[in-house]
């Protein structure tokens, strides 16, 4: 390992990096997530029905772009993440500054990707694909430097927890606000352009005003002693071929491929099955108010029944109420039931994922000697946008082999029986794989993670002392 880092990037362990997060900085902690949420949502959700019954483009080619994307991504995160890792920290810490910049470039990029093709009077496609490619790139700096905060706030163990919580919280508060407001826009404008660019516009003002307002207000605390921590791009792939860390990543994109499938073809499924786009605004308030009490009681859960269980538990739970929906896949009741339960599930999901990373760095920091919170969140939003991307890509590829006409009011019973598989069966079938894995898989367990942080605050201490 000498020969890929160049310094050990311990982190002092002192007061500051201890103290207590006041209830304003958590508020602020929220608000950057809550903004940042958002862009992907209303992307993996709605830019593919806009591009074939607004724009016009063909589905197989819109899936295919999806698919492409996501391909890119395996050179975009990556990279990002060594870039942003790599980058000088200011007077404002590494990641504040960063994600200001990221917020700035994505939104403008978000603003080519939908009005791009719409004002282009031809190569309406190719705008399409290099403003969908570029975004891969613009995410990164905003979403890895997002979810580089929680580890350099606090070292403090029952406060990460705390942040852990209000992260997966704020990103799905947000989601779900967006879930609600967009469908709700859609069907009053009958889902023309001026409501999109409504949706837009309104979408790029809530990012840029809560994203920049909250991380004013967020402290950098944990640093590393030595400040100019370098590793090679050989040292980042053996931090992402530990063990723990490459079956969290190998669970996230199986369960977040599962549930982004469930959001991509949901606008198919309540304009066609369903026949009612505005109930899918309630559908999504149904999923807010599960998800509300699966991240207040995770905490609780997870004490009392371990994180890797209660995550197992829980998605067979899900997978049990989604296939009960094949009884009548038009019944409202079993659609909100379904989605209740598929809330509750992404509450506990996201705060046992945000506390388990946090839990991979320092494990990782135990075995390698260096802080990697930049590498694993670039890791962890390359499987986002790839579950996005192949949720996007599967219903467009189901669609034009089902023959889905674009804009048409009537759709042929074998569309409608794809959009059905779609919403229903392929989700579960990633969500078993997705248990498979963190359920065999995974072996950091409470012991081994006492153990890691025994020893690291014994170095931590060493070091400080050696300072002092």
């Amino acid at each position: 390992m000498k020969n890929d880092v160049k310094a050990t990037p311990f982190t002092a362990q002192s007061d500051l990096a201890l103290e207590k997060i006041s209830l304003r900085e958590k508020i602020q902690f929220v608000m950057v997530h809550i903004g940042v949420s958002p862009i992907l949502l209303v992307v993996s959700t709605f830019l593919m029905i806009f591009y074939t019954d607004v724009v016009g483009l063909n589905p197989a080619a819109v899936g295919t772009l999806f698919l492409i994307a996501r391909i890119m991504d395996g050179v975009s995160d990556p990279l990002m993440g060594y870039v942003l890792d790599h980058m000088p920290r200011l007077r404002m810490g590494k990641f504040r500054y960063l994600l200001i910049i990221g917020v700035l470039v994505c939104c403008l990029n978000f603003l080519v990707l939908w009005f791009g093709p719409v004002w282009a009077t031809t190569g309406k496609l190719a705008i399409a694909y290099v403003s969908y490619l570029l975004l891969g790139f613009t995410y990164d700096i905003m979403d890895i430097s997002k979810n580089s905060l929680l580890p350099t706030m606090t070292s403090n163990l029952k406060e990460r927890n705390k942040l852990g919580a209000l992260m997966a919280f704020g990103g799905l508060f947000g989601a779900m606000g967006v879930s609600i407001a967009v469908p709700l826009i859609l069907a009053a404008g009958n889902s023309s352009l001026q409501s999109y660019f409504t949706v837009i516009l309104l979408s790029v003002g809530f990012v840029m005003v809560l994203s920049i307002t909250g991380v004013m207000g967020v402290k950098e605390r944990v640093r590393p002693i030595q400040e100019n921590v370098k590793y090679s791009f050989k040292g980042y792939l053996k931090i992402l071929t530990q063990r723990p860390v490459y079956i969290l990543l190998i669970f996230n994109i199986l369960f977040a491929t599962g549930q982004y499938l469930v959001g991509a073809i949901g606008a198919y499924y309540f304009t066609y099955v369903i026949n009612d786009l505005k109930i899918l605004g309630t559908v999504s308030l149904v999923q807010l108010v599960g998800i509300l009490p699966g991240i207040f009681l995770a905490s609780t859960i997870f004490k009392w029944l371990g994180k890797k269980r209660a995550v197992v538990i829980c998605i067979l739970i899900l997978i049990v109420f989604t296939l009960i929906r094949l009884l009548d896949p038009t019944s409202i009741p079993l659609i909100f039931l379904s989605t209740f339960v598929l809330g509750f599930v992404l509450g506990l999901y996201m705060t046992g994922v945000n506390i388990m990373q946090a839990d991979n760095i320092d494990y990782t920091e135990y075995r390698m000697h260096i802080r990697s919170e930049a590498a694993q969140s670039s890791a962890t939003s390359f499987v986002s946008k790839v579950g996005s991307g192949l949720a996007g890509a599967l219903p467009g590829f189901a669609l034009a082999i089902a023959g889905y006409i674009p804009g048409g009011h009537q759709q042929p019973a074998s569309v409608t029986t794809a959009i059905i598989i779609m919403a229903i069966v392929v989700p579960v079938v990633f969500y078993a794989a997705s248990t498979m894995v963190i359920g065999f898989g995974y072996k950091l367990d409470k012991k081994t993670l006492e153990e890691v942080e025994a020893s690291l605050s014994g170095q931590r201490t060493a070091k400080q002392v050696a300072k002092d």
